[in-house]
This record gives structure tokens, sequence and C-alpha cells, in this order.
């Protein structure tokens, strides 16, 4: 809709609602006193608001119809979604103070992942990428630092984190999330949530959308907005935990998702929102439907007639906040009408308004709804280095064949850097925009800072996707060729014969390949948010390439940097080292290469399953032994039924030696499991290992995974040095989900396994769980 049919519409609105207010002395005296308790400052607020001015609040504005709001001057709503410099946040929040209560906006953006849709902030590894490094405290502090830098920029509110779980490797939202497990995704958004909102100081808070509720990563065909048929088993389950450890956590706001679930939309489930996030969960916070999502209802899901009706669907549902779409701006006219005819009860009204006047007071918007431009910090020393520490730990070791890593420089004195992810952002992935070029370390200007007297060669192989205008061009003038790759054409018969031409000068190739998620390159991108793919194959003609330079006969390394799943088979069978970097953030090629050339040990782990072939979607890896009756968890396997890497796979360039295993034979399932065993670094080098606990229920009333994780730590190891690492898992994380739908401990057998990863376990034990009365 353009600016000249919307703003019509905006004078009809405001001429309905102001119309009808009932203005009233403002008292300030309590909910202007910091001192005063949140509850009680809410309350005294709530109590002088009109209708119109609660509706408003329950309404987000865009930063892109802000022309159009201050030429109609009203301002009664409860937030921008905006992704602004401060100045410009500044004046959007100095529209509050135009209003009769001078309630402060909330100013939310996607901030993934550090605010990398502004220029030259910190950009940290992406959700998934943090997942990969199995460490909880790391998680924590990138969201701290993260946090800070935020609301430095006048921003309060991030739509993060994900923590879909990820069951089917051909959706593109992979990177977003914490993968595919639901006890490594629910430690994750612990510490991430913690991160953003737990800051002593009020103005580096950050509040937390943790989105998105739910299933998505379960939809038909791997679509983003598609269907989840999926039962109320299987979602309490495996998807839920991670939503309820949010909350546990404190988490001030929840995005509902697209889709809808076994037929009843997420944004008008009163049973998913109310019941149970709400009610069983304990849920304070308030919802925030998803971009579109509650209009949705007569555009998508087809389950309402109107505009009027989705909103009395979704609002009854539990829905608190609509997020902008083109008809935002008319939001409050028929919730008003909706309320004044008996539709929406007023009491839901309420619930609404003081559920987000509690996240507005505990950031103190109220003391300080203003952000001060010139103490505006980003990028600094410490915040940099805790992103490399992230790139350094997320950067999985897939494959290492004849140990070619880390590269012997007295060997390989010449290296042939290539692909077409060698030399661009995409190691920034999805939620970013493209930054300058100091921000940002690629993979071969970080194998040239490492590689000491090592030359390295590049050449420019092409993009994964080319640029659309140059998409059809045709030529086989070499001169004009190497102009069309400079300007973004892709990858082509002439750039695959350059790159094993000059592969043979070379002593070893590193070819990075992989896909591509930048936001600002919409176009280009391979995966991210409504760019699903039916396979797990490499995009375009990379196969061809890595396979061309195979074929030439010197090594090949090939890093794959990307933000879901991807495998080739015959790159995988072929290509002697294999290296996934996931989306590492701004240092990701410095610590790519600091993998490569040894300066750095390996200790990523995988967070998803990746399947062989897009044929064996679902892979994920706690499914019932019946998926798995060949064997896979359970003894030897039918090899076409294996994945092409197993979850928590990740190798090291040291050895580690498990023993000792120690654990308690009986535990009451009121109790805890006590669990012990010596871990050691039998090699030559510094490494970090992440020690793993499965369980498989042996006898259960209703069908259990044959593994489950529930338990990790990561720990640091010299060379010969050995720790006892020490674990209790209370019985109650050994529950399930019983014929009636409750949650219950069984009496009985479990097996508790112990290793690198589900497929290297090194000890076992069992352990019989007593029934309590």
């Amino acid at each position: 809709m353009n600016m000249k049919t919307k703003t019509p519409a905006i004078f009809i609105g405001i001429l309905f609602l102001t119309g009808c207010q009932n203005l009233k002395e403002v008292d300030t005296t309590v909910y202007m006193d910091p001192s005063r308790p949140v509850e009680e400052r809410v309350e005294a607020l709530l109590e002088q608001m009109t209708l119109e001015e609660k509706i408003g609040q329950m309404d987000m504005v865009s930063e892109w119809d802000q022309d159009s709001i201050m030429k109609a001057g009203y301002y009664d709503f409860g937030a921008w979604i905006a992704g602004q410099e401060p100045e410009a946040a500044n004046l959007l929040q100095s529209f509050s103070e135009k209003t009769r209560l001078k309630i402060p906006y909330l100013i939310g953006m996607d901030a993934a992942h550090g605010y990398a849709t502004l220029q030259g902030r910190t950009i940290y590894p992406t959700s998934v990428s943090m997942a990969a490094t199995f460490n909880r405290s790391l998680t924590e502090q990138a969201a701290r630092k993260a946090a800070a830098e935020i609301r430095s920029a006048g921003t309060h509110w991030t739509f993060a984190p994900c923590v879909d779980i990820v069951c089917d490797a051909r959706w593109g939202r992979t990177g977003e999330t914490y993968g595919e497990d639901p006890f490594l995704a629910s430690e994750m958004v612990r510490t991430a949530v913690k991160g953003l909102q737990d800051n002593p100081d009020p103005a580096k808070r950050v509040a937390a959308s943790v989105k998105h509720l739910a299933a998505g990563g379960v939809s038909a065909g791997g679509v983003n907005h598609a269907s989840a048929e999926i039962s109320e088993r299987f979602l309490r389950s495996y998807i839920l935990p991670p939503f309820k450890a949010a909350v546990e956590a404190g988490c001030m706001t929840i995005m509902p998702r697209h889709n809808d679930i076994g037929g009843i939309p997420c944004h008008a489930s009163r049973w998913l929102l109310t019941d149970v996030v709400k009610g069983e969960f304990g849920f304070g916070g308030f919802f925030i439907s998803d971009m579109m999502d509650m209009d949705n209802l007569t555009s998508l899901h087809f389950t309402a007639e109107n505009q009027s009706q989705a909103l009395e669907k979704s609002i009854n549902a539990g829905m608190d906040m609509h997020m902008y779409s083109p008809d935002s701006l008319q939001f409050a006219v028929p919730v008003r009408q909706l309320v004044r005819e008996g539709k929406i009860p007023v009491s839901r009204i309420d619930d609404a308004v003081r559920r987000i006047l509690k996240v507005k007071f505990s950031l103190g918007l109220f003391e300080n709804r203003y952000t001060d431009p010139a103490a505006d910090r980003y990028a600094t020393p410490d915040s940099r280095r805790t992103a490399l520490e992230a790139a350094r730990e997320c950067v999985v070791l897939l494959k290492n064949e004849g140990n070619l890593l880390p590269l012997d420089t007295t060997k390989y004195q010449r290296i042939l850097v290539t692909g077409p992810n060698a030399d661009n952002q995409a190691i920034l992935g999805d939620w970013s925009f493209t930054q300058p070029d100091s921000c940002v370390v690629t993979v071969l200007e970080g194998m040239r800072r490492t590689a000491g007297g090592t030359e390295i060669a590049f050449c420019n192989s092409g993009k994964i996707k080319p640029e659309p205008v140059l998409e059809r061009t045709n030529t086989t003038d070499p001169a004009l060729q190497r102009k069309i790759l400079e300007k973004g054409g892709g990858i082509s018969d002439f750039s695959i014969r350059e790159a094993v031409r000059m592969a043979a000068t070379c002593d070893l190739t590193v070819v990075v390949i992989g896909g591509y998620g930048i936001r600002s390159d919409w176009g280009l991108r391979t995966y991210g948010e409504s760019a699903d793919r039916p396979s797990v194959d490499f995009y375009g003609r990379q196969t061809e390439l890595v396979r061309a330079l195979v074929e030439a006969g010197r090594p090949v390394v090939a890093v794959i940097v990307n933000g879901k799943p991807l495998n080739n088979e015959w790159i995988t069978a072929h290509v002697p080292a294999i290296v996934d970097a996931w989306e590492p953030g701004m240092y990701g090629g410095q610590a790519v290469a600091e993998i490569l050339f040894g300066k750095v040990n390996p200790s990523g782990k995988m967070p998803v399953t990746v399947p062989r072939h897009a044929g064996q979607i679902p892979m994920y890896y706690y499914q019932a032994a019946s998926r798995y009756w060949t064997g896979y968890g359970l003894g030897s396997s039918r090899e076409d039924d294996r994945p092409a890497f197993c979850f928590g796979h990740g190798l090291s360039y040291t050895s580690f030696e498990y023993s000792d295993l120690k654990a308690d034979s009986v535990c009451p399932a009121t109790g805890s499991i006590r669990l012990s065993f010596r871990l050691k670094n039998t090699g030559r080098m510094t490494g970090k290992e992440v020690p793993m606990v499965f369980v498989r229920d042996c006898v259960s009333s209703v069908v259990t995974p044959v593994n489950l994780l529930k338990e990790f730590t990561k720990v640091e190891l010299r060379p010969g040095e050995e720790r006892v690492i020490e674990f209790r898992i209370p019985a109650e994380r050994l529950g399930l989900w019983n014929e009636d739908m409750k949650y219950v401990t069984e009496p009985g057998e479990f097996v508790l396994s112990v290793g690198r990863s589900v497929e290297d376990i090194r000890l076992k034990t069992t352990v019989r769980v007593l029934q309590t009365e």
C-alpha cells in the first residue's frame, strides 16, 4: 500500500479515536517513582488510561511509516519496529512525549547476533554457530555484550533468540536456531536470555523476544509458513522445552510462529498461547505477533473473514501486541469496536497492557527513554575479542583424512584460496547487512594474515548465485569473463578452468563453499527466512568446482560457510579435509585460518544431524528405534541409512580418553543421578572437549527415542592433563509424556551413554529409577 492510499485511512482512524477520548488530569506520583515496585507502578498507570490508550499500547508501528505518522500527528501506540542509529531512535522516542500519559515506546529490531543490520557493530556468530560451541558461558557473554551495544543505539528489544527445533534440513531458517536438540537449545536459550536481560544496569538491558512458537522446523516440506502436523506428545517432548526454559529464565516477550499446528494457526491458538505458555509455564511477559501474522488469519490461513475477526480471534487467544502490517495504523479502530460489542473482554485488554507496561518499567524506560549518541559504544576491543573467541569455538572439523590438517607450512608453501565464499561477507550470516570491509575478516584475508611465510594465491571463482543482470551473460572472451566475475558473475566454465589452472601452480587448495544469507542481498540468498530449498546439496555449480579441483591432483581442503545443513556425497567421500565454519561472524575468516594452520585447535560440535541427501529427511538423531531398525544408535547399521555427519560430531587435533565411569545404580524418581568419569588429553596439543551424556529408556509406556541428550559440558585440557567430570542429572529429566499426556518419570532401567557424539560413545552404565510415593 502506498503512502497516498494509506494516509486518509490514518486520519479517519485518528478522528474516530480522539473524538471519543475521555481526557483526565494525569497523576504521575506513583508510576513515575522508580522507588515503587513495578507492579504498583503498572496499576497506577493502568487505572488512568482510557480504553483507546490501552489499545494503543497493543500496537507496534513501523519506521517505514514515520513520515505519515508525523503528518497525522497521532502517537498513541506502544512500540516501533525500527533499526536506526541513536539520533533517529531518539526522534522516534520523542513522539511519546506528545501523548497525554507520555508512556515511552519500545523500539525493537531483529538484532539476532549483535546489531548486524547497522554499520560497524560487533557481529557475533549466529545462533546455530553458538550452539556448535556447546559453551553456555560464552553464549551468555556474547549476548550480554550484544545487549549493551543494541541498547546504546536506542533499541530496547531484540526479536531473538530463535529456539525453533530443526527436524528438517531443507528449512532455510536453521541458522537462526540452536539446532535440533531440545536440551541443547534449552540450555543455550537460558544463557542467552540471561545475557540479554539480566544486566544490573537497566540501561544495558534488552528485552528478548524468544521465537517462534512453535514447530517451524518440522513444517511440511521444510517450508517456512507451512503446517506442522505433529502430535501433542511430540510438541511437548521436543518442541516446547526450549520455550519453557526461556520462560523460566524470565524472557520478557515471545513471538508466535507463522504456521498452524494441526489446523490451528499459532497466532490464534488459545490452548498454546494461554493454556500452556501463560498458564502451565507461567509466562509473565507479553506475546508480540510476527509481522502481519494476526492479519494473516485472513490471507494465509483463511480462518477469518476480515481483519476485525482476525484480531478478535488472536487477541482472545492470548496475543498481546500487534506487529506492523499494511493496516497497522487502523488496528485500534476495530479492536475498540470489538470491545464495545463485547467480543473482546476489557479484562483481556487490561491483561495485555499490564504485561507490556511491566516490560517498559523493567527496562527503565520511564526513567530514561533516550540514549546518548555520544555514548554509543560498539565494536570495542573487548566485544571484538569475544566475537573472535566465539568464532574459534564454533568451527567444526568434519573430516581430516591422513591428518592433512593442521597444514604443514614446510610442505605447503603456496596455497590457492578459491570458492564463492572465499572473499565475501557470507560469514556474517542471516540477519546481517553488508558491512564495511574494515569490519569483516574474510577467509581469504584470514589466510593471508595467518599464513606467515606461506604464499596465498587467490582465484575468483564467481558467486554462488550470479547478480541477475549477469546471469545469462555468455562470452568466450577471457578479459570479459574476468570483468563479469569481478562485477558479480556466477561460477562458470571459465572460472572453473581458471581455478584448476591456478591450483596446478600451488601445493594445496582451500575451496570455500556453502550458502549465502546476507539480508541486504535478498535476491542472492540461498537460505534464510522464506529461502527454503528442497535439497541439502550445494547450490548451483559449487560441486563441479570442487570436483574439478580434486581431480586436478593437488590436496583440497573444503570450508563450508552456511546457515543450514549441506552435504554432497561426492564431496564428502573425495575431499580429504572438510571444515564446517557455520556463520562465524565478523572474525570468521580469521578463526578458520587459525584452525587450518593449527594456531587454534577446533572444538566445535555439530548441533544438527547432516543427512547424506534430502531423501533421508527427517534425519534427526532422537528418533524411535523403529526408525533405525537397522541399528543406528543401537549397533551396526545399513550404510545408506546413516547420516553424513551425526549430532555432536566434531574432530580435534588432539585425542581424548574417557575412563573410570562411576554412577548411582539406583535413584528415586524424585532424586538425582550422580555420574562421574575421568577425561584425559592423550594427544600433543591443548584442546577443548565436549563430553555428552545421552539417555535411553529401556522400557517405557510410550515410544521413546534411542538416545536423547541430557547433559554436556566443555572442558579445556593441556597435553597429558586429566580431570574428573561430575554431573548430577535430575531423574525428572528422564521423564516422558505418558498415555494420559501427563509428564512423569517412570520407574525402570535407563542406559546412560557418555561420549564425544551420539555415535562416538566411550562409556556406558545402567541406572534403575525407583518409584516413589
